[in-house]
């Protein structure tokens, strides 16, 4: 018994010994690089070009590049190494040249065969610089040995567009300890995170250098306001050990980037839903043929790219013999590299109160497409459904009568008072006040017209927002106008009353909130949308911000009126939007 004992431990102690090296060496992908020691250099110097194999056994001899001399080469270097369960490895030739030529050299592409076909190196260019000349690349052309970088995928977009933001860390130095690192705010976004695993270093060549990349955060952005918005103060610091007892602090800090968001269209249709790279409705039923009060399911699903997450439940009009209750929301959303993609389901339960032939109601309106650049209308068949009398019900059951139908009484009058005897109005008094009467029997039309007037400019204003905001605007200054006019004996009132209804001017027009206003970005926006009278305003506003401390150095109230009612005339002839 001992003996089988023994050798069924030995066996599960081999079984367990093949399966580690069986993870062990799943290999990875199979790569193929160029990469040089520095870039640039200065004539009649050596530099280093190393060809770096990964998963790949081939032999490498010095290629001949026209500008370098190959002096000798190569040393080999090999390394291999297990991340989860996936076996790396790597073999290096590096070969020394001498530069030759004064021009700039170009490292071409260079091909080897790999096991799924021939694989290619990125060309690259060597920068030379003339014997005892300072270096000709500037900071901004090289990343030196740590940096922050911001990346985007897309620098102008349109509100509500996505974009893809990665924090990355690159790395030339040994011994690299990260210790802390800052992921700025992103103001004026809605932000979504993409899931991504833990950062570690990869290889990335850039103007033939070799790199350390880590990613350690990756953003999906859409931009909720227009303008130009910037995602700053990216920056880490790290300690570098330059011995085994000894080291030192590094930072680094990563350029801001800028997005420029522009606006939707005019005019907007007035059944907007967003801006989405896809979008498409579809409809699902429980069933297509039912009993009355029988409850079915009827889901109506968003599914595409874009923030799904902004659709709000849509308006439907339900046939009125229907009972409708609030819809269960039901969301399938994914954020990964390439932006937000996904569905969300929309479950209403639907019971049919009367029989009959009906056409389940589906949404309408339009969405921005951000690939085309254009506007997109929804287009979805409504499903039918068809309702038969349910002859299942309970005699307790309450039946509900279709609203179409039309109950008819055994009399078509009840009753008739004959003999009144309450005292009522003499005809000759009302005939006096037939005035009055014309007059009451009037309002109704009144209102109707009225009511009429004001559907058509707020149907308007949702088709010309931008009509809307400059009329919005005018209202704003004359009001203000009107409040600070009053004021014109009590200086220590007109002017503080003056420069705030300046500012909601301006404010409305350029649909600013309180927080966004200062004079820095009060002027950025005047030289973009009148640079005429950039100036005459930034005059004005100074000078009654002067007149609160100092009234009696700016002009008299009536003067100060005169110029903001010019001004604010001469602005709205000359905005550009």
């Amino acid at each position: 018994m001992s003996k089988i004992t023994f050798i069924s431990s030995v066996q599960w102690l081999m079984l367990y010994c093949l399966s580690i090296l069986t993870i062990g060496t799943a290999l990875g992908q199979e790569a193929f690089e160029v990469s040089a020691n520095r870039n640039p250099v200065r004539i009649g110097e050596q530099v280093q070009l190393t060809f770096t194999l990964k998963n790949i056994s081939r032999r490498i001899d010095g290629p001949k590049i026209e500008g370098l001399k190959l002096l000798y080469g190569p040393s080999t270097s090999n390394s291999t190494s297990i991340y989860n369960g996936s076996r790396t490895s790597e073999v290096s030739y590096t070969f020394t040249y001498q530069v030759l030529t004064k021009a700039n050299v170009q490292v071409p592409v260079f091909e080897v065969q790999g096991s799924q076909g021939k694989l290619k190196s990125k060309p690259f260019v060597l920068r030379v610089a003339a014997r005892g000349s300072e270096s000709s690349v500037s900071k901004s052309e090289s990343l030196g040995k740590v940096a922050c970088v911001i990346e985007i995928s897309k620098r102008s977009v349109y509100i509500g567009e996505p974009v893809v933001v990665e924090f990355k860390i690159f790395n030339r130095v040994t011994n690299l300890d990260v210790r802390k690192f800052n992921i700025p705010e992103t103001p004026g976004f809605w932000k979504e995170d993409i899931d991504i695993s833990e950062p570690r270093w990869v290889t990335q060549i850039m103007s033939g250098q070799r790199y350390n990349v880590a990613t350690v955060k990756k953003l999906v952005l859409f931009p909720q306001q227009t303008g130009t918005l910037v995602i700053d103060g990216f920056d880490l610091v790290g300690y570098m050990r330059t011995s085994f007892f000894d080291g030192q602090n590094v930072t680094a800090s990563a350029d801001p980037v800028s997005i420029k968001v522009n606006p939707l269209p005019e005019p907007i249709p007035s059944a907007f839903i967003g801006a989405f790279g896809q979008l498409q409705v579809k409809t699902r039923q429980t069933e297509r043929a039912c009993g009355t009060n029988e409850a079915i399911t009827y889901d109506l699903t968003f599914s595409g790219e874009g923030n799904i997450k902004f659709i709000q439940e849509p308006t439907l009009v339900w046939p009125g013999e229907f009972e409708v209750f609030d819809p269960e929301i039901i969301d399938r959303i994914s954020v990964n590299a390439n932006g937000e993609s996904g569905s969300r389901t929309f479950r209403y339960v639907v019971i049919p109160r009367a029989p009959g032939q009906y056409l389940l109601p589906v949404p309408g309106g339009s969405w921005f497409n951000t690939k085309i650049r254009n506007y997109t209308a929804l287009n979805t068949t409504s499903p039918e459904l068809t309702v038969e009398i349910n002859t299942e019900d309970g005699g307790g059951q309450v039946n509900y009568n279709s609203k179409t139908d039309v109950q008819v009484l055994n009399q078509d009058i009840n009753f008739i008072q004959s003999n009144w005897k309450t005292p009522c109005l003499p005809r000759n008094r009302w005939d006096k006040h037939g005035q009055l009467a014309g007059g009451l029997l009037a309002v109704g039309p009144l209102f109707l017209g009225l009511s009429f007037a004001l559907r058509r400019r707020r149907d308007e204003d949702e088709k010309n927002p931008l009509t809307a905001r400059k009329r919005r605007a005018r209202s704003i200054v004359r009001k203000e106008l009107r409040e600070a006019k009053k004021y014109t004996s009590q200086a220590p009132l007109f002017y503080p009353a003056l420069g705030a209804g300046l500012e909601s001017y301006l404010m409305a027009k350029l649909q600013w909130n309180a927080s966004q206003l200062t004079r820095a970005s009060l002027n950025e926006a005047l030289k973009k949308h009148t640079p005429e009278l950039q100036e005459k305003w930034n005059v004005l506003l100074d000078d009654l911000d002067m007149a609160r401390y100092a009234p009696g150095q700016v002009s008299s109230p009536e003067v100060m009126i005169a110029k903001a009612e010019a001004l604010v005339n001469a602005t709205e002839k000359t905005w550009i939007t």
